[in-house]
This record gives structure tokens, C-alpha cells and sequence, in this order.
């Protein structure tokens, strides 16, 4: 076999390897996304469950929450309203055994 034969099949091996690793990368990305999303919709879920057993009206504890929470990401006074609103339009059972726990926060 001559030389240029040789570096022609490595390179073909190379790629057809390298399109797997590729492969392996992006549907592994995909399966953790769905593993985070859920945590992070279960988390919005639990904070909106918090923030409803403790807001009264007058007590401003919302905009005391969204003030000590700046520094969080997502934790704005308008996304503690929508987690609040979250927790009251669907119950537990409805979010942790349903696959709405993989849809995007933004849809829901």
C-alpha cells in the first residue's frame, strides 16, 4: 500500500470517529438540557409555592424577595410574579409527572 493510500483510509477513519464523538457530544447535550430544565421547572415550581404560603396583601414581601435575590439569575421581581402564577394554575402532581417539566420555562 502506498503512502498516500494509507493517509487517505486514516483520514476516512479519522472522520467516520470524529462524526461519532460528535454524535455522542450532542445527543448527551440534549439529554442533560432536559435533566436541567426539569430541576430548574421544579425549582420555579417550589419558589412559587413559597411565595404564595408567605405574600399577603400590603406586605411587599414579593419586592422584598425580588431585592434580595438580584443577584441570582432570573430572580426578578416580574419572574417571581410568573413563578407565583406558575404554582397556582398547576399542581405538583400535574408538573412532576407530566413531560411539561421539558418544556422550555419561557413557553410556560
Amino acid at each position: 500500500m502506498t503512502k498516500t493510500k494509507e493517509i487517505k483510509i486514516i483520514e476516512k477513519d479519522y472522520l467516520k470517529e470524529l462524526e461519532k464523538i460528535k454524535s455522542t457530544l450532542s445527543s448527551n447535550q440534549a439529554k442533560a438540557m432536559v435533566v436541567v430544565n426539569s430541576a430548574i421547572i421544579m425549582s420555579y415550581y417550589e419558589i412559587g409555592t413559597i411565595i404564595n404560603q408567605q405574600k399577603q396583601w400590603g406586605n411587599k414581601f414579593l419586592t422584598k424577595l425580588a431585592l434580595y435575590l438580584k443577584d441570582y439569575h432570573g430572580m426578578s421581581l416580574a419572574n417571581l410574579k410568573r413563578m407565583s402564577l406558575f404554582t397556582k394554575n398547576f399542581s405538583y402532581d400535574e408538573i412532576s409527572s407530566q413531560p411539561v417539566s421539558q418544556i422550555p420555562w419561557g413557553t410556560i
